[in-house]
């Protein structure tokens, strides 16, 4: 955890702007303009739609680089060339190397951590460069690169501190991704996003390629497996496409980053292979994400942190029967009292433990609120080893990426 011991309780703290890291590449060279890039934005399924499309890009030869965020268990894992993160020895070095510089330009973490991506993928002559969006898109840092194109997967309440208190405020933040005369590609053709994004487009001059509108998918989810039935953009389809990574919304992301694919193939200029594509698919991993680390008693790791993602999650463990006992813990800054009335409609049993990190809700406060909704059972876990000793049945815990990585962390 090199680069984020030196943030520490400052990675909240910074003034929106994209001076500081625009200055800081130009500093160097710019070494964002060495190779191709795409960026891809969105409240939910960020993770999950760049997973598929690093997946799609290796399986076809080409060299990635793969920037993401957060990480689970240890920071190595926001750097990625062919989807291997880079181990400790190279993060030391280029912390090393840059820290003057992040210093100089007074980076927050997050620009810290885009400096060093740029300069990995320059050195590492990559052929692609699949970076995920970290807050929003008017002051997100991921734009001082000038993407092949852009996507949005959907629009959520999150963040709602920094982006807007409304949908159509965080859309209006998030479509800032969309760059004049470059492809901006939407993960789904729901309001208030398309028609914010729709004029956007038009006064940039950019070509807007919508889910359900320019491209059309089918599937179905029935945990632990999830199919995509169809899809068909342009000329490329398929059919019967099985999906590493479980839930209905999966097929909205596996869908997104076909079409991002697609649009990819012809500007870079590579061929197709549907089988390579269907391998790709079913190959595709993202930790955290409905991620199985145990099948006997069943144990599922997801890092839903909001409520359009934690109520795709509960909708698809409906598939199992009799429904998981599921364990919650989550950030003092999310909607948690609105969670857990959603996870009352599922459920009246829940375990509650409290994350090791400083921005955690209490477990008193958690509990209170399990009362208040009226939950039969309730269970709490003053520390995550305590949680894991006591593991009995089919378990899923969820509510932060935090949490996620705390019980990954325990189980290693």
């Amino acid at each position: 955890m090199i680069l984020w011991n030196l943030f520490k309780g400052l990675e909240l703290n910074f003034t929106p702007t994209l001076e500081r890291i625009k200055k800081a590449c130009q500093y160097l060279g710019n070494p964002q303009n060495s190779y191709p890039s795409v960026i891809v934005g969105g409240t939910n399924g960020k993770g999950s739609t760049t997973a598929f499309l690093e997946s799609l890009l290796r399986h076809h030869g080409l060299k990635t680089g793969r920037f993401v965020s957060p990480h689970l268990v240890d920071e190595t894992e926001r750097w990625r060339i062919n989807n291997v993160p880079i181990d400790e020895e190279t993060l030391k070095r280029y912390v090393k190397e840059l820290k003057p510089v992040m210093e100089k330009f007074q980076l927050t973490y997050f620009e810290s951590a885009l400096l060093i991506a740029v300069l990995l993928f320059k050195e590492q002559n990559i052929d692609i460069a699949i970076v995920e969006a970290g807050l929003g898109g008017r002051w997100d840092a991921s734009k001082v690169h000038n993407p092949l194109l852009t996507a949005i997967t959907n629009v959520g309440l999150d963040h709602t501190k920094w982006l807007g208190e409304t949908l159509e405020e965080i859309a209006d933040d998030k479509t800032e991704l969309i760059y004049p005369n470059r492809p901006a590609i939407l993960g789904t053709n729901e309001e208030p996003l398309l028609s914010i994004a729709k004029k956007k487009a038009a006064s940039r001059n950019s070509k807007l390629i919508v889910a359900n509108i320019d491209y059309t998918y089918r599937g179905r989810s029935k945990f632990p497996e999830t199919l995509l039935e169809f899809y068909k953009y342009k000329d490329l389809q398929l059919e019967n496409a099985k999906l590493g990574l479980i839930g209905k919304h999966q097929l909205q992301n596996a869908s997104l980053a076909l079409t991002i694919f697609k649009e990819l193939s012809e500007r870079l200029g590579f061929n197709i292979d549907l089988q390579k594509v269907k391998e790709a698919l079913k190959n595709t991993r993202w930790e955290g994400r409905l991620e199985i680390v145990r099948e006997k008693p069943l144990l599922v790791l997801d890092g839903a942190h909001n409520l359009h993602a934690l109520k795709e999650t509960l909708e698809t463990l409906k598939g199992l029967k009799p429904f998981p006992f599921i364990v919650y813990g989550s950030m003092k800054d999310k909607d948690w009292p609105l969670q857990m009335e959603l996870i009352r409609k599922y459920t009246d049993r829940i375990g509650l433990v409290e994350i090791n990190y400083h921005r955690s809700e209490s477990l008193e406060n958690l509990f209170t609120r399990a009362v208040e909704l009226g939950f039969r059972e309730i269970r709490t876990y003053k520390r995550v080893e305590d949680l894991i000793e006591n593991l009995k049945e089919d378990t899923v815990i969820l509510g932060s990426l935090f949490l996620v990585g705390e019980v990954k962390k325990t189980l290693q």
